[in-house]
């Protein structure tokens, strides 16, 4: 009964952390196809309301997070690697483009910045 309720519960933090990257992925969507600010799609936005966006891919990402656990995050980057090469207009196959390669590596250097305690 006890590893049944921790399984749950497991399962539950990855619906969670499935949920949050979930959102984040709806905000970009809301940025780039929502609001038209996307570099290769021309055309009126889709759908502006960023509610929708956030809301339907969070539950998406929740969902896939509670079955499949950490194997979610696949789902996640792939979306994002999927989003990157449609915006860079690159085949999936290529190697992604300096820029991408720079804001990247800019994020993690700034979220291990931010994270490490202080050296005082």
């Amino acid at each position: 009964m006890l590893q049944s309720v921790h399984g749950f519960l497991d399962r539950l933090g990855y619906a969670l952390i499935g949920a949050f990257f979930g959102a984040l992925v709806g905000v970009a969507g809301w940025w780039l196809y929502g609001l038209a600010h996307s570099l290769s799609y021309d055309g009126p936005g889709m759908d502006p309301v960023l509610r929708h966006w956030v809301q339907y891919s969070a539950a998406a990402f929740a969902v896939l997070g509670f079955i499949f656990r950490a194997r979610a995050a696949d789902a996640v980057a792939d979306t994002v690697s999927g989003i990157l090469h449609f915006e860079f207009d690159e085949t999936p196959g290529q190697a992604a483009s300096a820029l991408v390669l720079c804001v990247v590596l800019v994020l993690v250097i700034a979220a291990i910045w931010f994270t490490s305690p202080s050296l005082r």
